[in-house]
């Protein structure tokens, strides 16, 4: 187990981290966290800065989960170095000093891959729970990995790894040379979950070491370096998000992977609900992809913003002869200073600029342009237009989609 920051997973322009816990977070008001970072300053810099000379750059002062990714990270030979604390009313990331904040478990920077290292990565496996095998141990459970072969010419095997899925486990090794594609991990019992990685043993490796995994998702030497982390697997659903499957919105809510605490962000970034709360017996949901740097999308917003304010209207009048819609909001922001101040305009929820999820949408909808408004069943998430921008927003139009027009009080 280790306190303080702990590398997760990086590629060539990202990193991936999480910490342990800070202070007694509650169900009714979670802890905020604040993470900065800086470049390491030279190849002996350990993270320490007692004078609380060196400048941190702020990513976020509202997270809600332990986990962050920072990207477009570019141009630090030596790496980066993180820090964490909790967020108060009272202290910011302007007047705390450096004694608040929690810096890496090891005193060694973080590195992203080079180009040419992430070009070697293997694709991340695949891990879901067997429950065909029984576990030897009680109350355990087992998972199935596989993972792509890889057409490497000198491949020996695969060496796999794996990590409980909470602020404090490093990754620990479960295989150094597996000869095959896929394994059973019996007896795993974490109610957070386990993620695995992989990567190919090739014959004449040389120069690696484990040590380096502690600032770096390569072992060195002429190792290739691990594959990015499976899906979580195993984590134990908690009481609201088995509720949530109540809701009838299954399909839908399959889409928010990776959703830090399975909660959107409302009312202008000002609360958050959770999923099943968003999605209750809304009929159409609205994906919307946009930006606060792009003319057409504010020119957009508006007219989607009088629509959006329109059929709630209706549907509060008349809730059983009126659809009910949802607008969710995918940044395309640059920064989270954009997202906030674009976001503070509008009425629906909005994906966190942080949250994993937000990009991994904006691929799904094959975002090439902005704006643009999918249209989907509330319930089966099914799509039923990829794009609205350029037609009439029309609740009409819209409701015939879930085969009844239910758009008008009469």
């Amino acid at each position: 187990m280790n306190k303080g920051i702990i590398l997760i997973d990086a590629d060539d322009t990202s990193i991936t981290v999480t910490w342990s816990e800070i202070g007694k977070p509650s169900s009714s008001q979670p802890t905020k966290y604040t993470l900065q970072y800086r470049p390491a300053t030279s190849a002996t810099d350990n993270g320490i800065d007692s004078g609380g000379q060196l400048t941190y750059q702020s990513l976020s002062s509202e997270l809600t989960t332990n986990t962050a990714r920072k990207r477009n990270l570019t141009g630090a030979g030596h790496g980066f170095f993180f820090r964490v604390s909790a967020t108060t009313k009272s202290q910011n990331r302007v007047d705390k000093s450096a004694m608040d904040y929690m810096g890496h478990a090891h005193r060694r920077p973080f590195t992203v891959l080079t180009m040419m290292e992430q070009s070697q990565r293997m694709p991340p496996p695949v891990a879901k729970i067997d429950s065909s095998v029984a576990s030897p141990q009680p109350n355990s459970y087992v998972a199935h990995v596989s993972w792509q072969a890889s057409a490497e010419p000198l491949l020996v095997g695969y060496k796999l790894q794996m990590r409980e899925s909470n602020g404090t486990s490093s990754w620990s090794t479960v295989a150094n040379c597996l000869s095959g594609t896929e394994v059973r991990k019996k007896n795993l019992t974490s109610s957070s979950g386990y993620m695995f990685r992989v990567r190919p043993v090739l014959q004449g490796e040389t120069g690696g070491s484990e040590e380096n995994l502690v600032a770096s998702v390569n072992e060195g030497g002429n190792v290739i370096p691990y594959s990015s982390a499976s899906d979580v697997v195993g984590a134990r659903s908690s009481s609201k998000s088995s509720s949530s499957s109540s809701s009838g919105s299954e399909g839908l809510l399959r889409l928010f992977k990776r959703l830090p605490d399975n909660k959107l962000l409302a009312k202008g970034g000002m609360k958050s609900v959770s999923l099943s709360e968003a999605f209750n017996k809304v009929d159409l949901v609205f994906f919307y992809a946009s930006a606060h740097w792009c003319g057409p999308c504010r020119r957009f917003t508006p007219q989607l913003i009088k629509f959006y304010n329109d059929a709630k209207a209706m549907y509060a009048k008349a809730p059983g002869r009126t659809t009910k819609i949802e607008v969710v909001f995918l940044s395309a922001d640059h920064d989270v200073n954009g997202f906030r101040s674009y976001y503070a305009s509008m009425p629906w929820l909005a994906v966190p600029f942080d949250a994993d999820t937000r990009e991994i949408l904006l691929s799904w909808m094959k975002v090439k342009g902005i704006p643009q408004l999918m249209c989907l069943d509330g319930r089966t998430g099914k799509v039923y237009e990829t794009n609205g921008v350029g037609r009439a927003l029309d609740l009409a139009r819209f409701s015939r989609y879930i085969g009844r027009d239910k758009s008008s009080i009469r």
